[in-house]
């Protein structure tokens, strides 16, 4: 007890290295009272800050502390830390750079109404910005800011989604199906050398008045037979492309 006693003591009036041991430190107590001291640093805060074991009280008294308000290092690192309120992140969200609410949105320790919070931000945000910010964004942020790059259809911003790892055979045959989807990026996707590969991109675009002709046709060879037909009989499937569809059928077989 007297150690921790002693350690409360030097955090209310130590400096220097001695406070930059006790923001480690374990002790709710000691942390309370470090916070208190007028010789704590920016520094020494920031890594507070990080902390993910400290109370919800802790949290909340650096927020409000009008010393930190205005350090732009402090309120991210804050919004960063899975254990801050919700309040406080979403908050802080509205004073963030661009790029650092696309790295929260991938970020999945954080909770999901901060990261929706942020996507949200982003494509309010989206069309209006330059070039060269888009195609960062494409490589930081979420599935839905990429998504939503993809639907604006610049084809250096489009090209730079489609490597993103974070997209799912699922977002691609979403993409496909969107009527608001250019034909430049249907027409990437068709010849993208990761995503034409996949079975339900490949279905997907067959069904799209978009799609090159000529790539669908080399599709068609090894969609199953029961898709074909399938294929041949739905009526959203480009004229164009039905008579080869009937072709691939006779071929194995199986006219329609």
């Amino acid at each position: 007890m007297k150690d921790l006693e002693e350690e409360i003591l030097a955090a209310s009036r130590g400096s220097g290295e001695e406070l930059g041991m006790l923001v480690h430190h374990p002790s709710p107590q000691v942390i309370s009272r470090l916070l208190l001291n007028s010789n704590l640093t920016e520094d020494h805060v920031r890594v507070l800050a990080r902390r993910r074991n400290l109370t919800r009280e802790i949290i909340e008294s650096i927020y409000y502390d009008r010393r930190w308000k205005d350090s732009y290092p402090i309120m991210m690192a804050l919004c960063k830390n899975p254990k801050t309120p919700q309040n406080i992140s979403l908050s802080i969200l509205k004073s963030l750079r661009i790029f650092d609410m696309a790295d929260l949105t991938r970020n999945q320790q954080i909770p999901v109404a901060v990261r929706v919070r942020a996507e949200m931000d982003i494509l309010e945000r989206i069309l209006t910005l330059p070039l060269g910010i888009k195609i960062s964004l494409a490589k930081r942020a979420g599935s839905a800011v990429i998504v939503k790059l993809l639907q604006d259809g610049m084809k250096e911003v489009s090209a730079v989604c489609l490597d993103s790892p974070i997209l799912t055979e699922g977002d691609i045959c979403r993409i496909i199906s969107m009527k608001k989807t250019s034909s430049q990026v249907i027409r990437q996707i068709a010849e993208h050398p990761k995503w034409s590969r996949r079975y339900d991109v490949r279905w997907a675009l067959i069904r799209n008045h978009h799609a090159p002709l000529a790539i669908v046709v080399k599709f068609l060879e090894n969609i199953k037979t029961t898709d074909l037909k399938e294929l041949y009989e739905a009526p959203e499937v480009p004229s164009s492309t039905k008579p080869f569809l009937y072709r691939e059928l006779l071929d194995r077989g199986q006219g329609p």
